[in-house]
């Protein structure tokens, strides 16, 4: 029996005995290098479990904490397996705002779950240290042009992921760049915090009956500027629905982001920010998915073989943003 088996083992077997439930059935709903999901209907409720690499097994622990710090909205962790890696968690909505948008973009929704999510980013501004604790890697802006500089000097890596010589060169030339941005954001005020580094509407989930939003796949996490995440999930919306910087409603999301940040600074200012910290999103995403790679580097499938040039992607967005 394989270790997904016996995670599967243990969760039926839980929910018989602690929760007092007869399972209906169970549909594997995700596998990838860096998760697997499996959906568990019973006579008392829908339940998921999710298994990922040691790495990765930080989303349980993430989850209790916001829970104990009265985030609403997210999963409720219901029972953690540590030796196997898994752990089971509540049904929190029904149908992802990606497939729920098809060909139309609902403003109202993605609003309700920015709003969501960075009133949990405010809420958890003086929480750094607990967060950090939680084995939340440390990406704030005083370490984020180290970061971009130990990425750099993974040659290989960055090579095999499809970078040229001179990409390679045109990267370390910006640097400087990369430093120049994290100055200036350092000089407002604007607290680093949780960041969910696929928050994305694929990971809002809508609540049919309510209309409620729910934010979910909280493992990759870091403490960093609070707008590289918000400008990841408008990026989103440009690559899978064809939203365009330019359009109106790309605007009203941007404004949507920055809202929360009102009692510290006028809209005007606070927009100059987050378009600021866009042009530091390329080196923000390829740090994600560095830290994927790294991950299943020892597994037989590794999220670099389902996404190979995805670090070089993200990187010639930065080349291409600074220019």
């Amino acid at each position: 029996m394989n270790l997904h088996q016996q995670a599967l083992q243990w969760a039926k077997q839980y929910l018989i005995e602690q929760e007092q439930s007869r399972i209906l059935s169970d549909t594997k709903i995700v596998e990838t290098a860096y998760s697997i999901v499996y959906k568990i209907e019973t006579t008392k409720q829908t339940v998921y479990l999710k298994q990922v690499p040691q790495a990765l097994f930080l989303e349980p622990d993430t989850l209790l904490f916001l829970h104990q710090q009265s985030c609403k909205n997210i999963p409720e962790i219901l029972a953690i397996h540590r030796t196997l890696r898994c752990f089971i968690m509540s049904a929190s909505g029904d149908i992802s705002l990606r497939h729920s948008f098809k060909e139309l973009i609902h403003f109202d929704q993605l609003a309700q779950g920015i709003e969501h999510y960075t009133t949990i980013q405010r809420a958890l501004e003086n929480k750094t240290e607990q967060l950090s604790s939680l084995g939340l890697p440390d990406w704030r802006l005083n370490r984020f042009p180290s970061l971009f500089q130990q990425l750099l000097q993974q040659h290989a890596l960055l090579v095999s992921d499809g970078l040229t010589e001179q990409e390679m060169t045109q990267l370390h030339n910006l640097h400087s760049v990369c430093a120049q941005h994290c100055d200036f954001l350092s000089k407002y005020v604007i607290p680093e915090t949780i960041n969910h580094c696929d928050f994305q509407e694929n990971n809002m989930l809508l609540d049919k009956k309510t209309g409620g939003i729910s934010i979910i796949d909280w493992g990759e996490t870091v403490v960093t500027h609070p707008f590289f995440s918000l400008n990841s999930c408008l990026w989103n919306l440009t690559y899978f629905h064809k939203l365009k910087p330019s359009d109106a409603l790309y605007h009203r999301l941007k404004v949507k982001c920055v809202e929360p940040w009102l009692p510290l600074y006028e809209e005007k200012t606070l927009l100059t920010i987050f378009n600021t910290s866009n042009e530091l999103l390329g080196i923000y995403a390829a740090l994600t998915y560095q830290r994927m790679y790294a991950a299943t580097i020892n597994q037989s499938q590794t999220v670099q073989q389902q996404h190979l040039g995805s670090i070089a992607g993200c990187l010639r967005t930065f080349l291409k943003d600074n220019k």
